[in-house]
């Protein structure tokens, strides 16, 4: 998932942008085979692609990726200024680093540190209590990570020729102003399959209502498994694929939106679901749990029209699917009702 809300703040054309998505298939084979053979690589080191890039072992430290666009520079210089902000601390696995960034006939060439290891996805089964552990401790770990300069905004990167994000004066009110700004798009879809949906949204929000006194860190936003690389079938060896949804404020929002993410597509994703929340919510106060809720209400209904399909309506894809599953069978509409109401 790579998630697009939408931006705040005033207009800063010098501002962060967004890494253009799908960019990968428009990248012209014989661009893509003149940036190779200029850094001695050819086809058959290509390691996987990706939304917005092609990826190739440069050497046993490095990988190479290309972008399609000149366009994508500003956003990865963004990135790469983002990662050198980061200090892991103790952290038990590895975070990306760019070391380079160049352009080559069209292409953005990136010289990124290489991350060994095979997606956790390779590795799900319906029931392994072993890795759901993992995983939900990967994620919980990401929280030690902090910044050693600000940001002074809340999103890492907003669309091209978009308004830069402005950091607004807390997390809740940053959430309020995404929701809000998505629902003219996405309440005539979710009125059709869910009873009742205005003011499912309305409670969403007054839940989101008073100000934000939490812990805040570095929030991944896309921590499904194949975005955390594993070693071995026990050991994770690092975290990828930050920016599009990368934000500043409660690393809860990331376990939340982790619960949903694991087997998402598969036909037991309901009851995984859930054990991964009840799991995650067993040592938090009655106030966070229902935040881990909220979070994941939240990133559902800003993400269920993400991922358009040429040939079929949007109500038919399978993310939007996904969503409406979070959004129409989550236990806590009920409590949310009831604390919204007058």
């Amino acid at each position: 998932m790579r998630a697009q809300p939408p931006p705040l703040g005033p207009h800063d054309p010098k501002g962060p942008h967004m890494i253009t998505r799908r960019d990968v298939t428009s990248i012209q084979t014989d661009a893509q085979n003149a940036a190779l053979a200029a850094h001695g690589l050819t086809d058959q080191d290509f390691i996987a692609a990706g939304t917005e890039a092609r990826v190739y072992a440069l050497d046993d430290t490095h990988v190479l990726k290309l972008y399609a666009g000149h366009d994508q520079l500003p956003a990865l210089q963004t990135l790469r200024d983002f990662y050198d902000r980061l200090r892991p601390g103790a952290l038990p696995y590895t975070l990306p680093k760019i070391h380079d960034i160049q352009t080559h006939e069209g292409l953005v060439v990136v010289t990124e540190r290489r991350i060994h290891g095979q997606p956790m996805e390779d590795h799900l089964t319906a029931d392994d209590p072993d890795l759901e552990t993992l995983y939900l401790n990967t994620v919980a770990a990401l929280a030690r990570v902090t910044l050693d300069r600000r940001l002074g905004r809340r999103q890492l990167l907003t669309e091209p020729g978009a308004p830069a994000a402005s950091e607004p004066e807390d997390w809740n009110a940053f959430l309020t102003h995404l929701i809000r700004a998505k629902l003219p798009a996405v309440l005539p879809l979710l009125r059709q399959d869910i009873e009742h949906a205005d003011q499912r949204a309305e409670a969403l929000l007054h839940s989101l209502s008073a100000p934000y006194r939490g812990p805040e860190g570095v929030i991944h936003g896309d921590l499904f498994p194949g975005n955390i690389l594993m070693a071995d079938p026990h050991t994770v060896s690092g975290v990828i694929d930050f920016g599009t949804v990368t934000m500043i404020g409660d690393p809860l929002f990331d376990t939340a939106v982790a619960c949903g993410f694991y087997r998402m597509y598969e036909s037991d994703h309901l009851i995984t679901r859930q054990r991964l929340l009840t799991r995650a919510a067993a040592c938090l106060r009655p106030q966070r749990r229902q935040a881990l809720h909220v979070y994941l209400l939240a990133n559902a209904l800003l993400t269920c029209d993400l991922y358009p399909h040429p040939d079929h309506p949007l109500r038919e894809t399978g993310h939007y699917r996904w969503a409406l599953t979070v959004l129409d069978h989550s236990p806590y509409w009920q409590q949310l009702a009831a604390d919204s109401a007058p």
